[in-house]
């Protein structure tokens, strides 16, 4: 019974702590920083999410100077980065101050650009995004752990059932017969029975019968 109530009391610490990871995984994500963004180079911002999701942003270019920010999946950010832009964005805006929000529509990695196109100057640029869904990483431990404790609820349930079964096909043990030689107190043993002696007037034999007669 105890290994029992030890299961179940660790199947329900995994349930709540992974509850409490998985509603964790769903808080927003909101990111706000300065950033100076080198010539010839870009500003990235990546991030994961299970199943969809919501982005939305305010980029301000703090000199004055245009920029573009995309927004790519992995298929479209491997063709930005080698020059080729065969896949088109997820979204495209230009200007010194961009405002934008989107829908993200599956699973997976999206990176967010900003950069100087085509001269790719000194960028100084002002953040917020805010990212809406199911973060990858605290969402898949939350499910391991989830998963592990409604296993461990199972197989605990699994084991009792098991072992009140065990209890009832059990046969009733008998009552052990007392041990003379433990009991403090035996009984006195029983004296043996004397056999009935003959009656004395029966056990006197007549005289023999001589036909002698006496006057």
């Amino acid at each position: 019974m105890k290994r029992t109530y030890f299961l179940v009391a660790i199947a329900s610490l995994q349930i709540i702590l992974g509850s409490i990871t998985l509603i964790g995984a769903a808080q927003p994500v909101r990111m706000t920083q300065n950033v100076v963004v080198l010539a010839d180079n870009y500003y990235l911002f990546e991030f994961g999410i299970l199943g969809t999701g919501r982005l939305s942003g305010n980029l301000s270019e703090l000199q004055g100077l245009a920029f573009t920010l995309f927004v790519f999946d992995d298929a479209g950010y491997a063709s930005f980065r080698d020059g080729s832009n065969s896949v088109a964005p997820l979204f495209e805006q230009s200007g010194t101050r961009v405002m934008f929000s989107m829908n993200l529509t599956g699973s997976g990695q999206y990176h967010v650009v900003a950069v100087d196109v085509p001269q790719k100057r000194e960028l100084q640029l002002q953040l917020d995004f805010v990212v809406l869904g199911l973060k990858t990483g605290e969402t898949i431990v939350a499910l391991i752990v989830l998963v592990g404790g409604l296993a461990l609820v199972g197989a605990t349930l699994m084991l009792s059932v098991w072992s009140w079964r065990r209890a009832r096909a059990a046969p009733a043990t008998p009552a052990p017969s007392p041990d003379p030689a433990s009991d403090p107190f035996p009984d006195p043993p029983l004296e043996p029975v004397p056999d009935p002696s003959p009656d004395p007037q029966e056990a006197a034999a007549d005289p023999p019968n001589d036909n002698t007669r006496i006057y």
